[in-house]
């Protein structure tokens, strides 16, 4: 397959310095954040694009740092979850910021962010952007910076205009004509494009053919003849051109399957079922592909390191959710790490699973199931919440969510207002007094915050007296403070109070 790319490099000077080779980018390693501007930011932009490379930082020391806009702003800072210093990003033209930044090395390994400020005039807008650390950094120096980077677009393919139309380019237009060629390498809902005279601009999605069908049957016939890497690359860019594309994420994650990347493939097929939950052949090759996490994480119980085993059973549960074994390791994981609350709770889930199972009873302390245990896996009730204003989130937040976006996503959540205008926090506090007056036993388990996509999923949790779990959720988006109910629970109070 043909690539087109306009690289996008920390230049000569810092790769001297430090010995990186930005010659050769893993477009897989990019993490990006792209679209418009949100209605009623304060700032109005066709278009924004941050990122972060690379997103998986091993050995790497520096990463490179970059916001692209479509009209110019006055100032981009950059601040990260682990020091509240601020960097300021360079530019030349007041559209295109970037930066490099070196990883302290008492940084700890996991999920990081950086923050972008985007200031212009009076007003300013935030974008978050994610980034991994795998292992400590062994010789950083402690917030030095490095030269300026620029802005890499690996993955593209080949777009034809349908019929004649303007094309942003800047602060200003051009016109394509029917048949012309352009290279897209972006898209929502507008495409960020690449014109035969190398320069970038916009275009309608409406206005151009994508080759979507030609991929997707380019990507069959490379797995038909176990071509497993070229398949996976045709069908990366159906779902690139295609978000909500099913069955390119089902192939995607196939191939990759074939292939041996497991992790790649757990992120394909668990983004298919988020798409089409009750896609038969996407639930049948989860089912296979959790089998291969099962063996990894019983390994790691029975080696005593309870903290990966966890991290794995929930692979291995979000690939198959009625795995009773699966949740009572789970378990046995939990309260191994002294979180007995999380252990009976996985222990609840294995019962739901298999109602008569002795081992769960007995790891319960019930003597036989009761009915009502089964009949709350069917039945939503309202359950109160109280905020304590001591613990914004739960004693153990979930690992894939720093710190200071579980916070920022709890502040959202109590500070939004219910369709009646009361504020979340004290929506909750008059469900808690209400259930409490009519004699309801309910046992407080607190907040907690985990990634869902480029979002956050805030849930209260609570325990009523014969032992069922309940939950509040909402979706969180900690840039434009977007909050919306996801569940009964949630939906209810916001209607009602």
């Amino acid at each position: 397959m043909k690539k087109v790319a306009v690289i996008v490099s920390v230049i000569l000077l810092a790769s001297l310095a430090w010995g990186i080779d930005h010659s050769i980018i893993d477009r897989e390693d990019l993490s990006l954040k792209a679209g418009p501007t949100e209605p009623g930011e304060p700032i109005s932009l066709v278009w924004l694009e941050s990122y972060v490379y690379p997103k998986n930082v091993k050995e790497e020391k520096i990463i490179s740092l970059g916001v692209r806009t479509t009209s110019k702003v006055d100032t981009v800072t950059a601040s990260f979850d682990f020091s509240g210093e601020k960097m300021v990003l360079n530019s030349n033209d007041e559209m295109y910021w970037s930066g490099a930044f070196k990883i302290p090395d008492n940084v700890a390994p996991g999920l990081h962010v950086v923050r972008y400020d985007i200031q212009s005039g009076n007003a300013a807008i935030r974008r978050t952007v994610e980034f991994f650390v795998e292992k400590p950094m062994e010789t950083a120096a402690e917030g030095e910076r490095v030269t300026q980077g620029e802005a890499i677009y690996v993955q593209s393919w080949p777009l034809t205009v349908t019929s004649t139309c303007p094309a942003l380019v800047g602060a200003s237009s051009r016109i394509l004509y029917k048949g012309e060629k352009v290279i897209g390498v972006s898209k929502v809902p507008w495409y960020k494009v690449i014109f035969s005279d190398g320069e970038e601009g916009w275009v309608s999605a409406a206005k151009v053919k994508e080759p979507l069908d030609e991929y997707y049957q380019l990507g069959y016939e490379a797995y038909r003849n176990k071509q497993y890497d070229a398949a996976a690359e045709y069908y990366r860019n159906t779902v690139a051109i295609k978000p909500d594309f099913v069955k390119g994420y089902f192939w995607l994650a196939k191939s990759l399957y074939r292939k041996g990347d497991l992790n790649g493939a757990y992120s394909a097929i668990t983004e298919a079922l988020r798409l089409d939950e009750r896609n038969i052949d996407a639930r049948v090759l989860a089912a296979s592909m959790s089998k291969n996490y099962y063996d990894e994480a019983h390994a790691k119980l029975g080696q005593r390191r309870y903290n990966e085993a966890v991290a794995i059973y929930q692979k291995v549960l979000a690939l198959k959710p009625n795995s009773a074994v699966s949740w009572i390791e789970l378990g046995r994981c939990y309260n191994e790490l002294g979180l007995p609350l999380e252990a009976r709770s996985a222990w609840r889930e294995a019962l739901k699973v298999e109602p008569q199972n002795g081992e769960v009873l007995a790891l319960l302390n019930i003597k036989s199931a009761p009915a009502a245990l089964a009949q709350s896996a069917e039945k939503k009730i309202i359950l109160p919440l109280v905020y304590n204003p001591a613990a914004k989130v739960m004693a153990k937040p979930s690992p894939d969510v720093p710190a200071v976006l579980a916070d920022d996503s709890l502040e959202i959540v109590r500070e939004t207002k219910t369709g009646k205008g009361t504020k979340i926090e004290s929506a909750l506090r008059s469900v808690i007094a209400l259930t409490k007056s009519l004699g309801t036993p309910v046992v407080e388990k607190g907040w907690q915050a985990e990634k869902q996509g480029e979002k956050f999923l805030v849930s209260y949790l609570c325990e009523q007296g014969n032992g069922v779990l309940e939950a509040f959720e909402w979706l969180v988006d900690v840039d434009t403070k977007k909050v919306s109910a996801v569940n009964a629970n949630s939906k209810l109070l916001m209607n009602r109070w």
